[in-house]
């Protein structure tokens, strides 16, 4: 099913006050930008010029083209050791003398206050160089007095900001490490986290009553961590006028999650929402400002392109009719109560099977085949997909490397990489099967004991390689799709019940943070292509449902999306088949999630008729592994030939 993108029926208000300057200002909505680096540009001999070829003051040419706020980033002192530059750009001088062009432009200006000398952001929250050895009280005082101190020397030159944003992507907290809010956080944490957020606070309302407050999160697409941060803040008595959130594709999930957070939250908190981040091309500009547009309630504040100017002004400096004329556009559509886009709820997925699956992971059969077997049954020679068939298999499950010629990959030969996969997912469909594919995200085996990185990979590290798994899913998947073979599910992971991609994806001590969002842009990746996927997370826990809850848990509450449960089950690690049974039942009944055996050997009748018995039809069906190999799954001997054990599932489809 394809992704439905919303549009609105009325005017939001852009909460912004002071006296109106231009005529932009009449729109009731920010169409705004963060172009914080362009006094550094312009230090270095960058000139902009107005599509005519006039030369003119950039902040003049976007005020002209339909902006109307403008946002700039504030630094404690940047030209500190290790702070953003040695110039001062990003200073509070350097800002002040940027926020007077600002007014002079005409347009509004949103104030960030990162409380730190370089970039602050879920990632890292430095303190201050000259706030070293202040803890507690002293530091909150101290961040009273900056925040007000700096306000008013903005107020006294004339640029007092018509927003203020108490730090910069905070979602993890403010001013490390005493105001940290990770996955682990105690209330203790929470408390100084909010301490510190409410002396700016309190600044901001001394100086400049008339300010809008704009939380900032970066959690596009991430309801569930926005509420927690959110019900905080409201638990502490924490003011907030806006909830500013960032949304960049590759971290925060698919434009239907990001639509389904802010129409939740605004309805949830009463506030006006404002993208305040987001990557700006001429793919995304008119689809994000459309759903932040049409939010019920009149609640969609606006939004604030990042770093936009190389955007804008590509080529020597000269504006870009094509991008401009997208902003202009939006101007002239919403100033027009006939032409406001229209509310469509966002999509919600449903998971259904059509009918119970019987399945098999049968990846090993390409390099089989190259080693010249031949399959047969019942001393007929076949297509090993036509046997699987006849004996009521209906679904296979492939598993993929990123690079299996790697050099301590799976196979020199390329098998179970993408196009070997891709010739044998076309075969799978041929057949009439469906088909699973299991990403591995690794060159060679992933499971509970190792999770190695991709070589390719290697040099990928922090949101970096975030980005690398959002990018490579969606990469694989729209292959996958282009070549006619869409996967019927997917499976993001193998086993990753203690992470992925390790060191950075590792789960250790309790730990799942780096885990989670790494796991959430894998999902993201896949779901940006095709919502209609399924997607299925896999863990090696069949029989222990403590780990198997926490996991999940875990998962939930780091806003991981994902449909299926899917589980291992191998009676030497995973327990006992009662085991098995009670852990499938709860989940199902826990979560309301179909639940899948995706990798078994032994036990072959009792895993299915315990997965078929899961209350509620939840139970989905299974996958026995390696079926092909005499070893493992055996339903096939060294020669390719059929065993007994096949008749096991002519008798089961026969109880279905």
């Amino acid at each position: 099913m394809k992704k439905t993108f919303l549009l609105l029926l009325a005017a939001t208000a852009c909460f912004l006050t002071g006296p109106r300057a231009t005529a932009q200002q009449d729109l009731d909505f920010c169409i705004g930008a963060d172009v914080s680096e362009i006094p550094a540009m312009e230090a270095r001999g960058s000139k902009f010029y107005d599509m005519d070829g006039t030369e003119k003051d950039p902040l003049q040419i976007m005020a002209d083209h339909g902006f109307n706020v403008i946002r700039l980033r504030l630094f404690v002192t940047p030209e500190a050791p290790h702070g953003y530059s040695r110039d001062g750009f990003c200073g509070t001088e350097s800002t002040i003398a940027f926020a007077k062009r600002i007014k002079a432009a005409g347009m509004k200006f949103a104030l960030n206050f990162h409380y730190s000398d370089t970039w602050a952001d879920p990632d890292k929250q430095y303190k201050p160089s000259k706030w070293e050895g202040l803890t507690g009280k002293a530091l909150e005082d101290q961040l009273y007095k900056y925040t007000k101190e700096t306000l008013k020397a903005f107020k006294a030159a004339g640029a007092a900001p018509e927003i203020v944003q108490v730090g910069n992507e905070i979602s993890h907290g403010m001013v490390w490490p005493e105001g940290k809010v990770m996955d682990d956080a105690t209330e203790e944490n929470w408390a100084a986290c909010m301490g510190l957020y409410k002396a700016g606070q309190r600044a901001v309302h001394e100086v400049l009553p008339d300010a809008k407050l704009q939380i900032h999160l970066a959690l596009g697409g991430e309801n569930t961590l926005c509420r927690d941060f959110l019900d905080h803040m409201v638990k502490y008595g924490a003011d907030f006028d806006i909830i500013g959130l960032s949304y960049y594709e590759r971290w925060h999930e698919t434009y239907n999650d990001m639509k389904a957070n802010i129409y939740d939250l605004t309805a949830r908190y009463g506030k006006p929402v404002n993208i305040c981040e987001y990557g700006a091309n001429a793919g995304n500009i008119k689809i994000i400002n459309d759903i932040v547009r049409a939010t019920p309630g009149k609640l969609g504040n606006g939004t604030m392109a990042w770093a936009p100017t190389r955007t804008l002004f590509p080529r020597e400096g000269r504006a870009d009719r094509q991008i401009f004329g997208i902003y202009e556009q939006i101007k002239e559509q919403y100033s027009n109560p006939a032409r406001q886009p229209l509310y469509i709820p966002p999509y919600k997925p449903q998971t259904t099977f059509d009918e119970p699956i019987i399945g098999a992971d049968i990846s090993w059969v390409p390099q089989q085949e190259a080693q010249g077997i031949k399959f047969s049954d019942k001393g007929v020679q076949k297509d090993v997909l036509e046997i699987l068939k006849d004996h009521h298999f209906n679904w296979i499950r492939l598993r993929l490397f990123v690079d299996p010629t790697a050099e301590k990959g799976y196979s020199k030969d390329g098998f179970c990489g993408l196009e070997q996969t891709l010739a044998m997912a076309a075969r799978i469909k041929a057949a009439g099967m469906k088909f699973l594919l299991d990403f591995h995200y690794s060159d060679t085996w992933a499971d509970p004991g190792k999770q190695f990185k991709p070589a390719s990979w290697a040099r990928s590290t922090g949101s970096g390689l975030e980005g690398q798994v959002y990018s490579y899913s969606a990469e694989v998947v729209r292959r996958f799709i282009q070549e006619g073979v869409r996967p019927d599910m997917v499976q993001v992971g193998n086993e990753v019940n203690n992470g992925m991609v390790w060191p950075q994806g590792k789960v250790e001590d309790g730990k799942y943070e780096s885990f989670a969002v790494m796991i959430r842009c894998a999902s993201a990746g896949v779901r940006s292509v095709d919502p209609s996927i399924p997607i299925m997370i896999h863990v090696a826990l069949g029989g222990q449902n403590e780990k198997s809850v926490e996991f999940y848990d875990k998962m939930l509450a780091r806003d991981v999306k994902f449909d299926v449960i899917g589980q291992s089950y191998y009676p030497k690690h995973h327990g006992t088949l009662e085991q098995l049974t009670f852990n499938c039942n709860d989940l199902a009944k826990r979560y309301g999630k179909p639940v899948i055996v995706v990798e078994y050997q032994d036990y072959r009748k009792e895993v299915n008729e315990i997965v078929k018995d899961i209350p509620g039809g939840l139970g989905a069906g299974t996958f026995i592994w390696e079926a092909t190999s005499p070893m493992w799954g055996g339903l096939f001997d060294k020669e390719g030939r059929t065993t007994a054990e096949m008749d096991i599932y002519d008798a089961f489809y026969q109880s279905y």
